[in-house]
């Protein structure tokens, strides 16, 4: 055997040793995701439900978001029965896991083997793991962006047209996931591009060769080739509603969006970008330099060097991703008093491997020095670690929202210890980039990955403890026969209402939301309900007996009591004689739902005398500040008050009458005009919605 021949042999087997080092890395942390996840409840509502019910409940065409190709993998976990959710998150951990040989062959380009296995694994143990703990999509992703990475990198060495197809084909797979792909697609496009001149430049073509017209034609293969399989594989799998680009719940968000002007959004903007600006510099401060100080070196993307476009790639694909969460949570800045200080960093966190091997890369890839350009960037990432300390903390981090930053607003000594070491090695690296780079990979990014678990840990085991809803909904399941889910009402306050949901299992319920405590008036008690589950310490309508009662929940077999149905009457129809409704006063005109009230009255005149034991089922909603206070129906001198929410829902409302009346009267408490409350031209007055009304009586 020659000298080659044998130092070639020895690469080969190094090669494979390390290919097992992280088949077996891969494995144990598996293993450990899967360990430390199973058995535990539930943990984002309503995200988790909605997902759910999509997957596993209802057919693709009914799904809201546009996420078809994971709703199709995860409905295989309804073989898992009540136990599904356990099914979902060891279908995540594998698709965490399953992303690694590609992050390990991109890292491969720029370090050696070992360097390149020790990378990938840590990320892997990025904060981004705790994903896998829940029924949503951020691992499936995790995976097609690390496939599409690769793509990207390793297709340099393919033809344009098939690396265009073939990143255009994945950009289009991930879109189905997660509709966020769709802005990775400017970026995706841009590289190609790129990849196209550096080609040109001598790397796998002849020098001085055409780039810019085949780097348009690929951008444009690849465009069209993701849209094809967004629309051809989204009507195969939901039909029509599958020809979408957002999804119903999506594009009522950029509807909504596009009614705020660009001045207008302008300082949510810039609060947002200065949050993750200083949020990332601690944690990542060092690769974010490496990164900033090749992009503009030409030694960076001369002849063979893999670090070009590896830069180039991990800045565009990085850069969308993070100007996505910026501009998302600059539409939202006035949803709430704290969703513009929102840090959604799961919008970009799946790139966060692409940063770390740029790190690595520094530990051997030492473009030419620019000492200038290398001090302004320390400069700005040292300005905006100290900016940090003092600011970050008035931003709401949530674990759920960004897991790799929930620390960072606190300033215990490991905290502070991240903080140091960090800026140390921001003027180490000044003088001695490679000393610099092993620092951040031997000491800064370990210290960050062991902060960040110990936030997700505490997490996890809050979510071993059982939630008065997991109870609820727990003892509901076993209680409640399937055949009566759909007509069981769940009392409960906000996402308490999801997680009950979630355990009884079934996508129509009847839902009211509650503040803890308060009671459950008798007339909120639909008339097809059958089951009342009321979580919180309701206090229930006088005479119903409890089946099973706690200080948390209680679960309640409604009585059914026998009714007449007189007549009923669909607002979105005119009164008219003949009908049960003949005449009205105090409505607006009809619409395809139903009828506005105009004013602070609402009189129906019917065409026959009501029973003297009236009951009226009203569906109906509450407009403004009418939300919540009291409306009053009254037959003659007989009356009752009722609440409404801005959701129309069914009240059943009981009046003793005389047995002549041929009137309603709805009082409405504060009637308002659009005009007055929101970016509107309506001038209407108005109260309450109706949608329908029934007429019945007991029967005797």
């Amino acid at each position: 055997m020659t000298p080659t021949s044998l130092s070639t042999s020895l690469r080969a087997d190094r090669s494979r040793i390390w290919g097992l080092v992280l088949a077996a890395g891969m494995a144990l942390i598996g293993w450990y995701l899967i360990q430390r996840t199973l058995g535990l409840y539930p943990g984002v509502f309503v995200d988790e439900w909605y997902y759910s019910k999509m997957a596993r409940l209802e057919p693709l065409s009914e799904a809201v978001l546009p996420s078809y190709l994971y709703l199709l993998v995860f409905s295989a976990t309804n073989a898992c029965g009540p136990d599904f959710l356990d099914c979902v998150r060891i279908g995540n951990a594998l698709f965490h896991v399953g992303a690694a040989p590609f992050l390990y062959l991109v890292a491969r380009r720029v370090a050696p083997a070992p360097l390149a296995c020790a990378v990938t694994l840590l990320s892997l143990l990025a904060p981004l793991n705790l994903y896998t703990t829940y029924f949503m999509p951020e691992t499936m992703y995790f995976f097609g962006f690390a496939v599409l990475a690769w793509v990207a990198l390793a297709g340099l060495a393919w033809p344009p047209y098939r690396h265009a197809l073939a990143a255009g084909i994945v950009l289009g797979l991930m879109s189905l996931v997660k509709v966020h792909a769709v802005f990775l697609l400017p970026a995706l496009c841009l590289f190609l591009v790129y990849a196209s001149w550096w080609r040109a430049a001598g790397t796998a073509g002849p020098a001085g060769a055409p780039w810019l017209a085949p780097g348009l034609g690929a951008a444009l293969l690849a465009a069209a080739s993701a849209a094809a399989v967004k629309v051809v594989l989204g009507y195969l799998l939901a039909g029509e509603a599958g020809v979408t680009l957002f999804g119903a719940f999506y594009q009522g968000g950029a509807d909504s969006a596009s009614r705020h002007t660009l001045l207008s959004r302008l300082l949510p903007v810039w609060i947002s970008a200065r949050g993750h600006a200083m949020a990332l510099s601690v944690m990542l401060a060092f690769p974010l330099a490496a990164l900033l100080a090749a992009l503009p070196r030409r030694a960076t993307h001369r002849e063979a060097n893999p670090l070009g476009p590896l830069c180039v790639f991990t800045g565009l694909a990085f850069g969308s991703a993070l100007g996505l969460a910026v501009l998302y949570t600059a539409s939202i800045a006035s949803d709430g008093p704290n969703e513009g200080l929102r840090l959604h960093s799961r919008y970009y966190t799946f790139a966060i491997p692409l940063l770390l091997i740029v790190g690595a890369a520094a530990t051997r890839t030492l473009p030419g020095r620019r000492a200038v350009l290398q001090a302004v960037i320390v400069l700005a990432l040292g300005a905006l670690l100290a900016a940090a300390w003092f600011w970050l903390p008035e931003y709401d981090v949530r674990l759920t929202d960004s897991p790799e930053f929930t620390a960072l607003v606190y300033h215990p000594i490991p905290v502070a210890t991240l903080f140091a070491v960090h800026a140390l090695l921001l003027v180490l690296w000044l003088r001695h980039r490679r000393a610099a780079a092993w620092g951040f990979l031997v000491l800064v990014l370990p210290l960050a990955l062991l902060i960040a678990d110990g936030q997700v840990r505490a997490y996890l085991a809050q979510l071993a403890v059982a939630s008065p809803a997991d109870r609820a909904g727990l003892a509901a399941r076993d209680l409640i026969p399937p055949a009566d889910r759909s007509a069981t009402m769940i009392v409960a306050n906000g996402a308490d209402l999801f997680r009950t949901q979630f355990y009884l299992d079934h996508k129509e319920m009847i839902l009211l939301d509650l503040p803890d405590g308060a009671a459950v008036e008798s007339y909120r008690l639909p008339s097809q309900a059958r089951w009342l589950v009321a979580v919180g310490g309701h206090a229930l309508p006088q005479g119903l007996v409890p089946a099973i009662a706690n200080e948390a929940f209680a679960i309640v077999k409604l009585p059914r009591q026998a009714r007449t149905v007189v007549g009923e009457f669909a607002f979105n129809t005119a009164p008219a004689p003949g009908r049960l409704i003949e005449h009205a006063e105090g409505l607006s005109n009809v619409e395809s739902w139903g009828r506005w009230s105009e004013g602070s009255r609402v009189v129906l005149h019917f065409s026959r005398p009501l029973p003297q034991r009236l009951v009226v089922v009203l569906r109906a909603g509450a407009f403004g500040a009418n939300t919540g206070l009291p409306f009053v129906l009254r037959a003659g001198t007989a009356e009752t008050r009722f609440r409404l929410g801005w959701e129309p829902r069914e009240v059943v409302l009981q009046l003793d009458t005389d047995g002549r009346q041929q009137t309603l009267v709805i009082d409405v408490p504060e009637p308002q005009r659009p005009s007055d409350l929101e970016n509107s031209v309506d001038t209407r007055l108005l109260g309450i919605s109706l949608e329908g009304l029934r007429i019945e009586t007991p029967v005797e």
